[in-house]
């Protein structure tokens, strides 16, 4: 997960303001320009972290249906289903 960007914090009492950085540039100097990345970078971060995440699955779910097949086409798949069920159960 990327560090949160840049952002002011005003107290509740009216004590302050105070810059929280998220970035290097203004951690050092509190004036400099913020390099933050854009939210559009994050909202892309993200949209590939669940292409991967979508790719995952379907190759899971390829794994899973050819064990189901094999298991379906064994002579002993009751007794391998009720095993499988046991050891499932919490």
């Amino acid at each position: 997960m990327s560090p949160r960007p840049c952002y002011w914090h005003e107290e509740t009492q009216g004590a302050g303001r105070y810059l929280i950085p998220g970035c290097a540039a203004r951690a050092h100097d509190p004036d400099a320009q913020c390099t933050c990345p854009l939210a559009e970078h994050h909202v892309a971060d993200l949209r590939n972290q669940l292409d991967d995440i979508r790719r995952e699955f379907r190759r899971f779910r390829r794994w899973h249906d050819c064990v189901m097949d094999a298991i379906r086409a064994h002579p002993d798949a009751t007794a391998i289903y009720a095993t499988a069920e046991k050891a499932h159960r919490p």
